[in-house]
């Protein structure tokens, strides 16, 4: 078994939930992370309180990390990416390049690649004026600044009217991202909460198209949000945010729900709630790792409803946000499932072929 070996690309949940499982079980693991730290997203964006149960990041993350860092099964590779990758008889051999340009070559059996995503930007929105007028953030914005409890304005004080804006990025043919983001209203719902608490007497709307906290969480959070900490919900078409008197913010827009009246309100802090997308990392991942990409620009399972960790290419093992949106908690039990199919594959060859599979491929065939 100590021969045997498995390279998990990304450090992130899903990367840090499949090296444990991995190394835990006797297989060697070798883990690239392009930044300098574990952790991935949360750890970079300085999540604060994770939904539905408002519990520290930290509690979740830390421990994954601390565990990986002192198995003796994991080589760690920072600051790194994996540069090339060909196949050999008995996996992959890669090349793995760190940020001064120095390769160091790896031989493995498997791959898991779990490279993540990135929040969509919100200055392709121009219209919204992020990154043009003053306190129009982002939720990966107020992420920061809720956990270092600095969640103040330009003026560097503490806002009492705030808005936060559904489906940035999201659901949204213009921007070429046609579908849900599904953690952003129950993220945005958390951070309002999280306002509230600092700041009590506060103001807090959420305008939405849809409200889409599925599950367990419609009471955890929505009902929740508005029976105990008061928080208005606005259904409406948002055109464009102003920059009003003392560095304010005017939305402008129709309020659906009251006979598309017309909107002009201030707010002394704007929140945009930038949903996911594959970023640059997990597209050049995809293409060192000769992947293939979904419609909507994500990496393609083998089969999405019965084995999603599975990619199209033998060997090779998806897990988290790079096959779509994903909660934490959601990547990290993809980073168990693609660790348990990458043991069964490095330890009996097992390597499951889905009819879903077989079928899209002989329809590719067929239209060629």
């Amino acid at each position: 078994m100590a021969s045997k070996s498995v390279l998990v690309i990304g450090a992130g949940p899903a990367g840090l939930s499949a090296t444990k499982e991995l190394a835990n079980m006797g297989v060697n693991v070798i883990l690239v992370e392009t930044e300098s730290f574990l952790g991935g997203t949360p750890k970079r964006l300085k999540y604060s309180l994770l939904f539905p149960e408002l519990r520290p990041a930290s509690e979740v993350i830390d421990p994954l990390v601390k565990t990986v860092q002192e198995n003796g099964n994991v080589k760690i590779y920072t600051e790194s990416i994996v540069d090339a990758a060909k196949n050999t008889s008995d996996g992959f051999e890669v090349s793995v390049k760190d940020k001064k340009g120095n390769v160091k070559v790896e031989k493995v059996n498997a791959i898991i690649a779990a490279s993540g995503f990135e929040h969509f930007d919100s200055r392709r929105k121009y219209e919204y004026g992020y990154g043009i007028i003053p306190n129009i953030y982002q939720i990966s914005d107020i992420e920061g600044m809720l956990h270092d409890n600095k969640l103040v304005t330009t003026k560097g004080t503490p806002p009492k009217r705030v808005a936060i804006l559904l489906c940035v990025g999201s659901r949204d043919a213009t921007v070429g991202n046609t579908y849900c983001s599904r953690v952003c209203c129950a993220v945005s719902i958390k951070q309002a909460m999280e306002i509230k608490q600092r700041i009590p007497d506060a103001v807090v709307h959420i305008y939405y198209m849809d409200i889409r906290t599925y599950g367990l969480m419609e009471d955890k959070l929505y009902w929740k949000s508005q029976l105990d900490y008061r928080i208005g919900y606005i259904r409406g078409r948002i055109s464009e945010f102003m920059r009003g008197p003392n560095d304010t913010v005017i939305i402008k827009g129709e309020d659906t729900m009251n006979l598309n009246r017309a909107l002009a309100v201030p707010y002394d802090m704007v929140v945009l709630a930038n949903g996911m997308e594959l970023g640059l990392g997990s597209k050049q991942v995809a293409k060192i790792l000769g992947l293939e990409f979904e419609e909507h620009g994500f990496v393609k399972p083998l089969d999405p409803d019965r084995l999603p960790v599975q990619s199209t290419k033998k060997g090779i093992f998806l897990a988290g946000a790079i096959t779509g949106p994903k909660t934490i908690s959601d990547s990290i039990t993809e980073g168990y499932a693609a660790a348990m199919k990458a043991y069964e594959y490095v330890t009996h060859g097992i390597w499951e072929e889905s009819d879903f599979a077989k079928k899209t491929a002989e329809a590719k065939v067929v239209h060629h």
